[in-house]
């Protein structure tokens, strides 16, 4: 008879010390895995958050690396740029649905030779395949993708480089050191994952100037050299630092406890994980689109390309900071009552601030609708990256973190990498001015309305099933 896999929630591993409760931590440890994933979101959602620099660049005239340049074109192709930064994005979370299940298998040595006639090469693959070779293997893909950027002309070019080896890289990078962090928290996990979350908008706050003013001194050949190094200098201490999932260290009847990493069918015709992988896409859908044309809005409105990587830079360090306070928030007033609030607040701004700045008359009015949008949006929009880790671990149970995660992450790939493009192709004429915007703005908020309403359908499915609770 087929063993059974039982979703076992995180108040049955508090309860069960002897048999199923995870090993001690020490702080020590906590403020390691807290530290090494801040800097891995730093280095990998932190630089996607601020590729609309290099997109405004690419689209400008004074652009030194593709040719033809697109501003001499009739019609520039946006939203083939916008691409580039929405395949790295998307493959960076996309990839946990491959990668999970690889250092799982590589924890508990379920690859590891066990006969004497396993071939010798085959050997010494499984000795070599490690949580650090993984790592480190995303490391050097993220620098070579920026440094083979550096040689582009075209921007299929850009697709395979900054686009495709990048984000492969980051995948690689990403995964292995946030996927157990949920483990090595428990009454505050909220508040710790709202603190390695921050690392996305704080490496946003400093890489949107730094790259631009990069790209104005030494033109974005170079940009992306320098670049390629300082990730793998920053990349590898981190990449040595990945931490071991804390299920290694429980032995069952059959042996070594493992993560599960594959949804099974039960769990995939649950009302609650539909509704979250509906909100993760159109979530993914709507959010990346503000911060992929903050920079051309700005210019748009009359303002230089160095303002607009600086308003980018603003917007990081708001939700960065954001994230931290709504994790806080979500420990206390409910994770999924503050979801649904920073959701709403997100869809909300956007019709209320940015679309009326794009069909404002008067261009101071425009540009103060557009600074109260970029402030608003960015407090609200931190609270979904924040608390849905948290909530995963909530909903589904800690022991299907690891799967949950993985498939809402892939399915938040697959959504980043359809709304910025879409998005593009909504971008009307530049002698529309604002208005060339209105399409983007509509779109924008009906992807995070629709997002909204989904997690007003978790928060019922779950209640539902559990019990209905004012404060969850």
């Amino acid at each position: 008879m087929a063993a059974q896999t039982q979703t076992i929630p995180l108040g049955v591993l508090q309860a069960e010390p002897d048999s199923l409760a995870l090993p001690p931590i020490s702080r020590k440890k906590q403020a390691t895995v807290l530290l090494s994933a801040f800097v891995t979101i730093a280095l990998t959602i932190g630089y996607n958050q601020c590729f609309g620099v290099f997109q405004e660049y690419y689209l400008s005239p004074s652009q030194d690396i593709l040719v033809p340049a697109p501003a001499d074109q009739a019609s520039p192709p946006t939203a083939l740029l916008a691409f580039v930064g929405t395949l790295c994005y998307g493959l960076t979370w996309a990839g946990g649905l491959f990668v999970n299940p690889i250092i799982s298998r590589i924890e508990h040595g379920k690859w590891a030779p066990t006969t004497p006639s396993t071939r010798l090469w085959r050997r010494r693959v499984v000795r070599l395949l490690r949580p650090r070779t993984i790592t480190i293997s995303g490391v050097l893909l993220m620098s070579l993708g920026f440094a083979l950027a550096s040689l582009s002309s075209s921007i299929w070019q850009l697709l395979l480089t900054q686009g495709f080896l990048v984000g492969l890289g980051m995948s690689l990078l990403y995964f292995p050191l946030l996927a157990p962090a949920p483990e090595y928290f428990n009454n505050h996990r909220a508040t710790a994952m709202g603190f390695i979350l921050a690392g996305g908008g704080a490496g946003g706050l400093i890489f949107s100037p730094v790259i631009r003013a990069l790209l104005s001194s030494v033109g974005g050949r170079w940009t992306l050299r320098i670049y390629a190094l300082f990730n793998l200098v920053a990349g590898l201490p981190i990449a040595w630092a990945v931490p071991r999932s804390r299920f290694t260290g429980i032995s069952g009847a059959e042996g070594p406890e493992r993560r599960n990493t594959h949804v099974s069918r039960a769990l995939a015709t649950k009302a609650t994980l539909i509704f979250s992988v509906i909100a993760a896409f159109l979530q993914a859908a709507g959010a990346q689109l503000p911060l992929s044309f903050i920079p051309s809005y700005t210019v748009i409105l009359g303002l230089t390309a160095s303002t607009g990587a600086n308003y980018l830079a603003v917007s990081n360090a708001i939700n960065a900071v954001s994230r931290v306070v709504t994790g806080y928030a979500g420990d206390r007033l409910g994770r999924q009552n503050t979801l649904v609030l920073t959701l709403l607040l997100a869809a909300t701004s956007v019709f209320a601030f940015w679309l009326s700045s794009v069909l404002a008359f008067s261009p101071s009015s425009s540009l103060s609708l557009w600074l109260a949008f970029i402030v608003l949006y960015s407090c609200s929009a931190g609270g979904y990256y924040a608390l849905f880790p948290a909530l995963i671990a909530e909903v589904f149970g800690i022991r299907q973190y690891a799967a949950v995660n993985a498939l809402i992450l892939f399915v938040r790939g697959l959504g980043t990498m359809f709304g910025s493009p879409v998005g593009g192709q909504l971008l009307g004429s530049s002698d529309m001015g604002t208005g060339a915007y209105a399409s983007i703005a509509y779109w924008d908020g009906a992807l995070l309305m629709g997002a909204t309403a989904c997690c007003i359908g978790v928060r019922w499915a779950d209640g539902k099933e559990k019990g209905w609770r004012w404060i969850a």
